[in-house]
């Protein structure tokens, strides 16, 4: 016998220093990392500055020669995203521009995703979209806007309308166009 090992412990001894090092070197590699971040979100705040129509009380009646109806319009006092729109002595085809101011008091910019119209049932009254709908309005930035106003055929005599006028705006990644 050449040592007290011999060939196999010899061999078993350079495979367990093997290991070993191996070992020591994947113990070497083996780390944790943390990773500590803040994350700051935006807001969507939006609100009507202004509203005005183009038939005040006193005014004679858009494309007409005389001053019979008129509307008055005013930002909700419990919403400013609401306005309230009164008609005193409207008539078939009467028709009347409401236009409003929004201010976009958030960081993040938002689009006019829909104007949400509580009118009164039985259709005296048609009211059309804005021309601002799909817009971008990017962060203290005014927009001006226009809704239209159509009485229609059906309108009672001797009766005043009121209806609201609700505006839906949205963070400009999440609007989505109207359909065809």
């Amino acid at each position: 016998m050449k040592g007290r090992l011999g060939k196999f412990g010899l061999l078993f001894l350079a495979v367990a220093l093997c290991l070993a090092i191996t070992g020591a070197g994947f113990a070497m590699w083996d780390k944790t990392l943390y990773i500590d971040g803040t994350v700051n979100t935006g807001e969507v705040n939006m609100e009507i500055l202004s509203v005005s129509s183009d038939d005040p009380p006193g005014f004679i009646d858009p494309g007409k020669d005389k001053d019979v109806g008129c509307t008055t319009a005013q930002i909700d006092p419990n919403d400013n995203q609401r306005v309230i729109v009164t008609i005193t002595n409207g008539y078939p085809c009467y028709e009347v521009r409401v236009h409003f101011t929004a201010h976009n008091n958030g960081t993040v910019p938002v689009k006019l995703q829909d104007i949400i119209v509580t009118s009164p049932p039985g259709g005296e009254l048609t009211v059309t979209g804005s021309d601002g709908i799909g817009e971008q309005i990017d962060p203290c930035v005014d927009r001006d806007n226009t809704i239209y106003i159509h009485v229609e055929q059906c309108a009672v005599e001797l009766t005043q309308y009121t209806f609201t006028v609700e505006f839906y705006y949205v963070q400009w990644n999440e609007y989505t166009p109207p359909g065809p």
